[in-house]
């Protein structure tokens, strides 16, 4: 322990052994491997912390909150492990990473109402197979990590992806949350549950819910989260377009998303669309052409994608610049015919319809293995700003003059760099660059990758110069969306959510963050955040 005082020594030491001693050592971890283990995001590694507690009821959390804050040791909040953004990496050694993947419970569903508490770990895959019998979904049902990632996490660092395209961000589905804040104490944030009933209106009074949304885990330890649900829709299609230029494509999502015609909206550079699919096997394929059938509302409809998918292969990818899948539902074919025509006629000459595989293999599998590593076992790191439409190209086209300035050295050690787009309700556009890069695989990595990738694979040399510029490139990338006027989920403490902030603005946030954590214990540093 590297923090001076060999009274400050002791209290760490006794409150470390009353956590194990109160609750078992399956749920209070200290071994080396497991702490560094718990202190790796996606990008990188934090400070080793110096215990991995993993709570299994709100009492333990309590706990575990008391305890750690009365010792002056800072709590880093883990959900399932999918950041990007140092969202919950130690920072200090005088630290606990609260591991919440094990509060993990579906605790009610209310089919009439529709609404349903989870517990903060509970995945999007487990919450959605748990309503999927009684015909429902959340109106944000989930990020493509949520094999892993988690409610709470969403709810904390914000995504986007299945229902986005309609309602925007995981943000749009909370009603409330139940928190554990730095004192212990237990707050609940709607204002519509009266006398034990449930959250079901979340538009009463001041939105206290919003604000714990967002707010990367630094206000308090979301411990259960109620959703807003809607009948599951019993069809669904999607349609993929070409589009020559970004120009073209940016202008057809933006129609499409104002018009509300998709329930997600996502595309890629044709070229990493090749690069990725020249690495899948042909075990790979199979698994999506079976997934891709059985997702499809009858045998007939089964059978047709099946037999486009196997006909069309990956020659829909060749010498498409940009492509744009539209996912889209309705309760019926005919209605899901109009949609689809609609979606069409919204597209208009800009885009040239190509077969959608891509889009029937994403609604087939929602929630693939969660993918660490890219293609041949690269590294990756994806970054990304969200803007208004009407700013997005210029973006793009200062970002590509922007990679020209780093062609070369890329060339030279190895990185790839490709993007991602999607809509974000009617009027967000989502832009995601992707490094990718030849590096040592992090334990982090080795732990969530399928196996049998892993076995596909050589893992590279490290590679040290790749993973400096990697994260000179991070740093320039991050400040060209600040100047381009983005947005961002996933703030964690990776992008500059209080720079140039009004005076005011950052007086009333340090005084809502004293407020619930007077110490500055929980998630230090998330937002920007730091004690006065």
């Amino acid at each position: 322990m590297a923090y001076a005082g060999a009274e400050a020594r002791y209290q760490v030491s006794n409150t470390l052994a009353q956590l194990r001693a109160t609750l078992g050592a399956a749920k209070f971890r200290d071994s080396l491997a497991v702490r560094a283990l718990y202190s790796q995001d996606v990008y990188r590694c934090g400070t080793t912390p110096l215990a991995v507690v993993s709570p299994t009821t709100v009492d333990e959390v309590v706990t575990a909150v008391r305890a750690a804050t009365a010792a002056n040791v800072a709590i880093f909040v883990r959900g399932g492990g999918m950041s990007y953004t140092d969202a919950y990496l130690p920072d200090r050694e005088r630290a606990i990473v609260l591991d919440l993947s094990r509060l993990n419970r579906v605790l009610s569903i209310s089919v009439e109402d529709l609404h349903a508490t989870v517990e903060a770990g509970c995945t999007w895959a487990d919450l959605d197979t748990a309503l999927a019998p009684h015909g429902l979904r959340a109106v944000f049902w989930g990020p493509m990590s949520g094999k892993l990632a988690t409610v709470g996490g969403g709810m904390s660092q914000g995504a986007a992806t299945f229902g986005s395209g309609r309602h925007g961000t995981s943000a749009a589905a909370a009603l409330s949350f139940q928190l554990v804040l730095a004192s212990g104490e237990i707050l609940e944030t709607s204002a519509s549950a009266h006398d034990g009933q449930a959250a079901f209106f979340r538009n009463y009074g001041p939105d206290l819910t919003a604000l714990f949304t967002g707010d990367a885990g630094a206000l308090g330890v979301k411990t259960a989260v109620t959703l807003q649900l809607e009948p599951r829709p019993g069809h669904g299609d999607g349609l993929t377009f070409s589009f020559a230029d970004f120009a073209a494509l940016r202008q057809a999502v933006s129609r499409v998303a104002r018009e509300g015609l998709a329930t997600e909206v996502f595309g890629l550079e044709g070229a990493l669309a090749r690069f990725v699919a020249g690495d899948q096997s042909a075990e790979e394929a199979v698994k999506a052409w079976l997934a891709a059938g059985r997702a499809q509302a009858g045998a007939l409809q089964a059978v047709k994608q099946m037999s486009r998918m196997a006909w069309h292969g990956k020659r829909f990818l060749a010498g498409s610049p940009y492509l744009a899948n539209f996912l889209t539902e309705a309760r019926d074919g005919a209605a899901l015919r109009t949609a689809l025509d609609a979606i069409r006629q919204s597209v208009g000459d800009d885009g040239l319809e190509i077969a959608n595989t891509m889009a029937a293999v994403t609604r087939a599998t929602p929630f693939p293995a969660p993918m660490l590593l890219g293609p041949e076992g690269l590294r990756l790191l994806p970054l990304h700003g969200i803007f208004a439409p009407s700013q997005v190209e210029a973006f793009h086209n200062a970002f590509r003059a922007w990679c020209d300035t780093h062609r070369s050295h890329c060339d030279r050690l190895g990185i790839k760099v490709y993007t991602v787009f999607a809509s974000c309700g009617a009027s967000a556009f989502l832009y995601e660059p992707v490094i990718y890069w030849p590096d040592v695989w992090p334990a982090l990595h080795r732990e969530t990758m399928p196996a049998q990738m892993l076995a596909a694979w050589r893992e590279p040399a490290a590679n040290p110069d790749a993973r400096a510029l990697v994260e000179t490139m991070r740093l320039e990338i991050i400040e060209l969306m600040k100047q381009s006027g983005a947005a961002h989920l996933q703030i964690g403490r990776a992008y500059p959510y209080l720079q140039d902030r009004d005076p005011i603005f950052l007086a009333l946030l340090s005084a809502v963050k004293r407020a619930v954590d007077p110490h500055g214990l929980i998630n230090p540093g998330a937002l920007g955040l730091r004690p006065d």
